[in-house]
């Protein structure tokens, strides 16, 4: 005769979106706590998602994603960054993807932070490089990482240039790193 109990349990995650997120959502039919389709999912302890693997193609924060993606979000919910499953246009600029080899980020605003540029552009008038694979191999050796950045406002932050360029009256040889305040106005240059 087998006097097995079986025991239910249930992790504090679970516990936890079940007790508060749920009854928010049914009284807040308006929130959307990151109800996204993920292949699989990765939650903080407040019952966030942390870390998903998209499973069809998805909008967030007013941007397009592909199945594939993987897509990190902070404690607060806001998507920080992504792996891309392939190149693609994010706010107007082609991102470097093919899976974990790049992560663009983002600002919580959702405005780009981080791009590893696919093809040379010109962002904001500014001849950027595109990210080159040896350049990042020698970042310490010259600082350079091959990544473009972004402030939170969308103005360019730093770049690497593609071509010898101009900048506020100043010469700039091709491969030289431009950084901009958040106003537009060149910071440093070398």
């Amino acid at each position: 005769m087998n006097n097995y109990t079986p025991h239910l349990y249930i992790s504090a995650a679970r516990w936890f979106r079940l007790v508060f997120i749920v009854p928010l959502l049914v009284a807040n039919p308006g929130a959307r706590a990151q109800d996204l389709n993920c292949a699989d999912a990765e939650y903080y302890e407040n019952g966030n998602i942390e870390f998903c693997r998209l499973s069809a193609a998805e909008t967030i924060s007013g941007q397009s994603f592909p199945r594939g993606t993987g897509v990190h979000f902070n404690t607060n919910g806001d998507m920080d960054w992504v792996f891309l499953p392939e190149d693609m246009v994010i706010q107007g600029y082609l991102c470097r993807g093919g899976g974990h080899a790049f992560q663009t980020s983002f600002h919580p605003n959702g405005q780009l932070k981080t791009a590893w540029l696919a093809a040379d552009e010109i962002i904001q008038g500014i001849p950027c490089a595109k990210f080159r694979f040896l350049t990042a191999v020698f970042a310490g050796l010259h600082g350079k990482n091959g990544g473009t950045t972004f402030h939170d406002n969308g103005q360019l932050s730093y770049c690497e240039l593609s071509q010898q360029y101009v900048i506020e009256g100043k010469k700039f040889k091709k491969g030289a790193v431009v950084k901009f305040a958040a106003d537009g106005k060149l910071r440093q240059g070398h």
